[in-house]
């Protein structure tokens, strides 16, 4: 009889364990395909912004920013067959793209085939940046400004989860792609930008890059993730004729996501390689940039009208630098924030920034930013 009721609990840790998002926040974690009834589900997520920041004394910006409305489907055309799609609308309209359009075809748990516009497992943040799911307001440099998020590429390949216990869990993704352009060089008037050579989408170099992330949790309550992504960024051939050095960027970044009892923390480290002409100074061939952040989540059902609310603390660390190999050419930040969800879908938040950013040639300039926002989920 005991080994029978140690066998059941066993069962139910590991359906438990399996029933797991992939990603917490990602693309098949989103509150209405929960909801979903039928055979298409359609959903999103709106945000806004109030902004007021200044720079060395100097008012740079006091405004409301209509910042995203996203619109989410999401469609099981069979058992094994999925389609999601997500459109994503920013500041008003300025900025409209196609974030994902990807076909899941399910051969196993531990084998899913993923085609189409899909977001890049550069980082856990690129996968799961939902402002919604984030507790403050701006992302993460690192995120934004290194790694490029968001970054969708057109590609295909593989995912799927292993469970090597009851409570464990091993999770990939990899995929071919058609990799960032020419722009990571030339795209930004600052110089060795990743974020500027994406929307890649007729693939320059007819050649793919691969990206790919391996997440080990060894317990539910903690994560680690391994991302790479790495090809040739630039045209060398033409006609089949060689017209060029073939040069190639590598990423590389290490994330993190632990929770206990009402605490958090998480964070994100990448790095950027790339080969650039050796006669030019102006372009960096190395990055790197991090950040750490601690939540701590307090006065759930404080206000008694909305028993399922909570409130958030939050404090964050960050840093990036743009070129390894000289002195300036970086940013650093202090952000704190406190937030309050009504509910688990919908969160305003107040935050409190403080930048320090030099320039190329060493000169400092220092700000603040006093930022308020709010953002549902539909």
């Amino acid at each position: 009889m005991r080994l029978l009721s140690v066998g059941i609990v066993l069962l139910a840790l590991a359906a438990q364990a399996q029933q797991r998002p992939f990603v917490k926040g990602g693309i098949g974690d989103k509150p209405f395909i929960k909801r979903a009834g039928g055979r298409t589900s359609i959903g999103g997520y709106a945000e806004v912004h109030f902004r007021y920041e200044r720079e060395d004394g100097v008012t740079e910006e006091l405004s409301f920013v209509p910042q995203r409305f996203n619109l989410f489907t999401y469609t099981p055309v069979s058992e094994r067959v999925r389609v999601a799609s997500e459109l994503e609308f920013e500041e008003g309209g300025e900025e409209i793209k196609v974030e994902i359009a990807a076909l899941d075809f399910e051969l196993h748990p531990a084998l899913t085939f993923r085609g189409g516009i899909i977001l890049s497992p550069l980082g856990r943040f690129n996968l799961a940046h939902d402002s919604p799911a984030n507790d403050l307001t701006d992302r993460p440099l690192v995120s934004t400004e290194l790694l490029g998020t968001t970054l969708s590429e057109a590609g295909m390949g593989f995912y799927g989860a292993f469970f090597p216990t009851a409570q464990s869990r091993l999770t990939y993704e990899i995929y071919g792609v058609n990799g960032l352009g020419e722009g990571v060089l030339t795209g930004d008037p600052a110089g060795t930008r990743v974020p500027a050579g994406r929307g890649n989408f007729e693939d320059n170099n007819n050649h793919p890059s691969w990206v790919g992330r391996l997440g080990l949790s060894p317990v539910p309550a903690l994560e680690v993730g391994l991302s790479a992504h790495r090809g040739p960024y630039n045209t060398w051939k033409a006609d089949g004729l060689r017209i060029g050095e073939r040069r190639d960027l590598n990423i590389w970044a290490v994330d993190w996501e632990g929770s206990w009892r009402q605490f958090e923390v998480l964070g994100e480290y990448g790095r950027v390689a790339l080969d650039v002409p050796a006669e030019s100074a102006l372009f960096a061939d190395s990055q790197q940039g991090f950040y750490l952040q601690l939540n701590s989540h307090w006065g759930r059902g404080l206000v008694k009208a909305l028993p399922a609310s909570v409130f958030t603390g939050i404090a964050r660390y960050e840093s990036v630098d743009f070129d390894l190999d000289r002195e300036g050419n970086s940013q650093r930040r202090v952000t704190l924030g406190l937030n309050f969800r009504p509910e688990e879908d919908t969160v305003f938040k107040l935050d409190y920034q403080r930048n320090w950013v030099r320039d190329r040639f060493e000169n400092q300039a220092r700000g603040a930013a006093l930022l308020f926002s709010a953002a549902t989920y539909f």
